[in-house]
């Protein structure tokens, strides 16, 4: 292949060279592999790539209506068995070559487990915009990730759900926890999971779904409500290992009521804006007024257990 050159500025010319005292890093994987495969052997892995919304496809149709060779970089993949290949990176290119009629794309091949897929899916997009918490949590939890695991274990032991797709308000359920982000910055401290706030994620929802008004209004599970609320039971502490802890909590709910309290604090946060004066956030009203009510509903903790143990 004849490749044009440009002599008229030699010194322009770089090579590839790093400073001699700069540490020699890890070389990590296995050596990939350049090639084309058609485009009828590749596969999409729903259980970490992003499904393709309406935007994705006017985005697809965009690609394939100015195809353009010189702007089509090669497609990550990893074999994934009876001659058949998963995607990892470039599926809207992969559609948008198949849409100009094209049947085979150049193709970086990695040997790479579902595990490794999705941590490369996530290593290659986790900074691109379009990525959303929700893609994360699926990628996350293909890959096995501690945090996303251990998260969803215990929402689910709460008897409730950690979402990973966003859905429309009639098709909500109370119990339904979209709030990824806030649930990984909650449990993942220091690089590791926390077990404690774990276990206060587990009490908190559990103790939301068990009361009367959890259990049947979608509408009191929003990320104010439930940081609100998270914050207020975290900060019981020792109480939450206590026989009946969950049961002394939704009594405390179905007596105070959360979405009363929530109405509350918003009322105040929008009467302090309206007097031009500083506010906290929605959240923190209502999660200082729940710890206040706490207090004085068990001032101790037998008092507490005694609650628990009645329900």
């Amino acid at each position: 292949m004849s490749v044009p050159t440009d002599q008229s500025q030699p010194n322009a010319l770089r090579p590839i060279a790093v400073p001699a005292a700069m540490a020699n890093p890890v070389v990590r994987g296995e050596l990939p592999h350049l090639g084309w495969v058609e485009i009828a052997k590749l596969r999409i892995d729903d259980r970490y790539q992003r499904p393709l919304q309406r935007h994705n496809w006017e985005a697809i149709a965009r690609i394939a209506k100015a195809f353009d060779w010189s702007l089509f970089t090669v497609v990550d993949i990893a074999p994934a068995g009876d001659g058949l290949f998963s995607v990892i990176d470039g599926q809207h290119r992969v559609h948008a070559a198949a849409m100009a009629g094209i049947d085979k794309v150049p193709v970086r091949i990695v040997a790479q487990p579902l595990t490794g897929q999705a941590r490369a899916f996530m290593g290659i997009n986790g900074n691109v915009t379009s990525i959303t918490p929700f893609h994360v949590l699926r990628a996350s939890l293909a890959a096995g990730e501690p945090w996303a695991v251990e998260a969803d274990r215990a929402i689910t032991r709460a008897g409730c759900r950690l979402m990973t797709s966003n859905r429309t308000a009639v098709e909500r359920q109370p119990g339904d926890v979209y709030a990824v982000q806030w649930v990984r910055d909650r449990i993942e401290r220091d690089g590791g999971v926390s077990a404690p706030a774990l276990a206060a994620m587990k009490t908190a929802l559990a103790s939301l779904k068990a009361s009367r008004e959890g259990s049947a209004d979608v509408t009191i599970w929003t990320y104010t409500a439930l940081r609100g609320w998270y914050g207020a039971v975290e900060a019981l502490d020792d109480w939450l290992e206590a026989p009946g802890a969950i049961r002394s909590l939704a009594a405390f709910l179905d007596r105070e009521g959360l979405g009363a309290l929530l109405a509350r604090a918003e009322d105040r946060y929008r009467q302090a804006k309206r007097d031009g004066k500083p506010s906290a956030p929605v959240y923190r009203l209502l999660m200082a007024d729940l710890q206040d009510r706490l207090d004085e509903a068990f001032q101790t903790k037998a008092a507490f257990i005694k609650i628990g143990e009645a329900g």
